[in-house]
């Protein structure tokens, strides 16, 4: 059973993920991305995210796969929607997220993909909530040559116990925003 201080500290946590990310500028995108190769493209969405084996406390390696929904704006300000799903490891624990290595493909409602691979950036924990930033570029397919940026804000998941416990935590659900760029 969560207390008072537990349902505050989530409530708190879920209030600063909706605000940094219904602050998201999804319509922001603009210009034509400077050619038939690069795309402008600005995304917000939401993520279901796995770990195998669960994050503990130690920084030992863990698989990571995500399966997830972007609503995207494109250079000319087109909305679009995109499936995607992300495969790759992480070193960190239940308590920051570190070192993270993954290649991430989009499917967009109109057929078109986009493979981003992507490098660990800075993370941080406030409240409960990880947020981490992931450097990338596009590999393959719409925007081949771009840059990516994605910023990862974790909800908390289970109790802080499940960290120690019952082999970590293995599930969690993410609030994210993707900027491709040229």
């Amino acid at each position: 059973m969560v207390g008072k201080r537990g349902a505050g500290i989530a409530l708190s946590s879920l209030a600063l993920v909706a605000a940094s990310v219904g602050g998201a500028p999804v319509a922001r995108a603009h210009g034509d991305g400077h050619g038939p190769g690069h795309a402008v493209v600005d995304c917000s969405g939401r993520e279901d995210i796995t770990y195998t084996p669960g994050l503990g406390l130690s920084s030992s390696p863990s698989a990571v796969s995500v399966d997830g929904t972007y609503h995207c704006a494109d250079g000319p300000g087109h909305l679009v929607t995109a499936t995607y799903h992300t495969e790759g490891t992480t070193g960190g624990s239940c308590l920051l997220l570190a070192g993270n290595r993954s290649e991430e493909t989009l499917h967009y409602a109109d057929g078109s993909t986009t493979v981003i691979a992507y490098r660990s950036g800075p993370s941080v924990r406030l409240v409960g909530v990880n947020t981490a930033v992931l450097d990338g570029v596009v590999v393959a397919g719409r925007g081949k040559g771009s840059v990516a940026e994605k910023t990862i804000h974790t909800l908390p998941a289970g109790l802080p116990t499940d960290c120690v416990l019952a082999g970590g935590i293995k599930h969690t659900i993410a609030f994210t925003h993707l900027s491709v760029h040229p």
